[in-house]
C-alpha cells in the first residue's frame, strides 16, 4: 500500500470508529436510560444504573475526542495511541459480551458477538496501517537527518 493512500484509510478507518463511537457515548452520556431500554440486547444486562452508563458515555466521548483528533492531525504516535486505546475499549467489550450470552437468543448472541467482534477486527486491520506509516515517517525521517548530516559535513570551512 503507497504511503499516501494509507494514510487516507487510516484516517478513514479512524473518523468510521470515532463516528460509531460518537453515537453510543452521546446517547450514553445524554438519555442513559434510553440507552438501557432501547439499545438492542443492552436490556439483558444487570439492571439498571444510571451512573454507570453516563460515565461510561463519558469516558466513550474521551475517546471519541481522540479518535477525532487523531483523525484530523494523523501524527502517528498520537494515531497509534488513539488506536490502542480503542482496541483495548473494544476487545474487553467484546470479551465481556460472549462470556454473558445466557439470556440471549442464538440472532441475539450472532448480533452482539458480529458487531463487536467486526470493532475488534478494525480496530486490529487501522492499528496494522498505523503501524506501517509510523515505520514509514520514522524511516523518512532517518534517510533526512543522514542526508543533512551528509550536506553539511560536505561543506568547506569559511
Amino acid at each position: 500500500m503507497h504511503f499516501g493512500s494509507a494514510k487516507k484509510w487510516l484516517r478513514g478507518g479512524l473518523l468510521a470508529l470515532a463516528a460509531l463511537q460518537t453515537v453510543a457515548s452521546v446517547w450514553q452520556y445524554v438519555f442513559p436510560r434510553s440507552f438501557y431500554d432501547d439499545f438492542p440486547t443492552v436490556r439483558l444486562d444487570p439492571p439498571y444504573n444510571e451512573h454507570l452508563i453516563s460515565d461510561v458515555g463519558g469516558l466513550g466521548l474521551a475517546l471519541t475526542a481522540m479518535l477525532y483528533f487523531a483523525a484530523w492531525v494523523l501524527d502517528s504516535k498520537v494515531v497509534l495511541s488513539a488506536l490502542i486505546g480503542y482496541l483495548i475499549y473494544a476487545a474487553t467489550h467484546f470479551t465481556f459480551h460472549i462470556r454473558h450470552f445466557d439470556h440471549f437468543s442464538f440472532l441475539e448472541a450472532v448480533g452482539v458477538g458480529t458487531g463487536l467482534g467486526l470493532e475488534v477486527a478494525l480496530a486490529l486491520v487501522f492499528l496494522c496501517v498505523g503501524w506501517r506509516v509510523h515505520r514509514a515517517e520514522s524511516a523518512a525521517t532517518t534517510r533526512t537527518e543522514a542526508v543533512t548530516r551528509r550536506d553539511v559535513s560536505d561543506q568547506e570551512p569559511v
